[in-house]
């Protein structure tokens, strides 16, 4: 008899045990940055661009590489960083901080350097249709909404005129547009919207840096 309550105890508590460790893993599953599916295969496909940034130098994260693909005429855009996005967005305590994570990239999209900003003729920028801008708000708590601290990784698109006057044509972020805009690991990953000059094939990529510019086209 008394066996068979001390068997039912232990047996209680090692249940009990194996429960806390369940609840604790989900409580650290709950602590790890949510980060979507990608918006695209890439498969083995060659970059556009490769820059010659060294990895891990300063506190601004480093555009490594960019890839580009036309799917159905909508240009995808995927960004290598040379470190985990979510660490340029957050403090090693998980404050959201922005400015350390930035890059700007030009669209020659009819592949056409007659066309479109006239920055010009040794200008790698003369032709570009559209300016897409990477960046990231860092938003503070919100105790009414319940809303934690977060960082959003934000895109704004705009076109160009002949003298490089801009217009607004897009703008989201990761959190209002998974869809469009979607954080990897070391990726950004964006589906642009159907372009009013509709990419071409061998539209031409320009990622501007600081005082460096690098130019790609995007292949078949």
């Amino acid at each position: 008899m008394w066996q068979s309550v001390t068997g039912t105890a232990a047996e209680h508590n090692t249940r009990c045990a194996r429960l806390s460790c369940i609840v604790f893993a989900l409580a650290l599953l709950l602590l790890v940055p949510v980060q979507g599916r990608p918006l695209f295969y890439w498969g083995a496909r060659p970059a556009v661009i490769v820059t010659e940034a060294e990895p891990g130098q300063g506190i601004e994260a480093q555009v490594l590489e960019v890839h580009a693909a036309l799917d159905k005429g909508d240009l995808r855009v995927r960004l290598t960083f040379d470190r985990p996005v979510h660490d340029a967005i957050y403090l090693p305590g998980g404050v959201p901080v922005s400015g350390r994570l930035r890059a700007v990239l030009y669209l020659d999209a009819d592949a056409d350097r007659a066309t479109g900003w006239d920055a010009g003729p040794d200008d790698l920028r003369t032709g570009a249709e559209y300016r897409l801008e990477i960046g990231v708000v860092a938003l503070g708590a919100d105790e009414e909404e319940k809303l934690p601290a977060q960082a959003l990784v934000t895109a704004f698109l705009a076109s160009l005129g002949r003298e490089g006057r801009r217009k607004s044509v897009w703008r989201g972020d990761d959190a209002g547009a998974p869809e469009q805009i979607m954080i990897h690991g070391e990726y950004i990953e964006l589906r642009l919207p159907p372009l009013e000059i509709g990419a071409k094939e061998g539209v031409r990529l320009v990622l501007s840096a600081g005082e460096r510019i690098w130019n790609g086209r995007v292949r078949p």
